[in-house]
């Protein structure tokens, strides 16, 4: 974002990854937050292991915690306090996130114990059968409360594209409507017509963003 490369991100997550925003924050601006549900992170396990707390991972069978990119916070405060806080002996595996899901996809498929790292709001929690396992020590910290979900927009966009800029800052979703979106693309298998399908069938949700767009263009 801060070198330019995109256009707009929209899944900056505070105040725990405020210190990535404050590396760019004279290079990009910060738009939202659009997201007016709860959010959640963690640890999770499939609900046909009896397991509900971290303190109990260790008497499971799973050896693995499946992890996403090891530049993200989360992977960085689990291999930092988490794993260390409760001496957890598996193996924390980094990856990318869709690497993540299709393991977990395999493993649940199989119903092996394993767990992995989980968030809300994600079509994972639709698609998945599984619990968030407690955090008695609170060593997720931070990461235990509710999240702002905002869009980070490169600086000059708003000089460039006008319309867009008011599109971003006009969105906003619940989480049934983020849910239903997600899974609706995931059955189109494409975003750009998964997006469009739910756009035809949402339009007085849209109508908002469509209209500060509209007023963008015509100012």
């Amino acid at each position: 974002m801060a070198r330019g490369d995109l256009d707009a991100f929209p899944d900056v997550w505070l105040p725990n990854q405020q210190q990535l925003l404050d590396g760019v924050r004279d290079d990009a601006e910060l738009v939202g937050p659009w997201y007016r549900g709860r959010t959640q992170q963690g640890i999770g396990v499939p609900s046909y292991m009896p397991t509900t707390s971290l303190e109990e991972l260790n008497g499971s069978g799973a050896q693995l915690i499946l992890g996403i990119e090891p530049s993200s916070v989360v992977m960085g405060v689990i291999s930092g306090e988490v794993i260390p806080s409760y001496g957890l002996r598996q193996q924390l595996v980094a990856g990318s996130t869709d690497g993540m899901l299709a393991e977990v996809e395999d493993r649940y498929r199989e119903r092996e114990e394993f767990a992995f790292v989980a968030w809300s709001p994600h079509w994972m929690n639709q698609r998945y059968d599984f619990r968030y396992l407690e955090d008695p020590k609170n060593a997720f910290g931070e990461l235990n409360e509710t999240a702002e979900v905002s869009t980070l927009a490169r600086e000059d966009l708003g000089e460039d594209d006008p319309v867009a800029r008011a599109f971003l800052g006009a969105l906003a979703l619940e989480e049934d409507q983020l849910n239903d979106l997600e899974d609706t693309i995931n059955e189109a298998g494409d975003p750009t017509e998964g997006a469009r399908s739910w756009a035809r069938d949402n339009r007085e949700v849209v109508r908002p963003w469509v209209e500060a767009a509209e007023g963008a263009r015509e100012a």
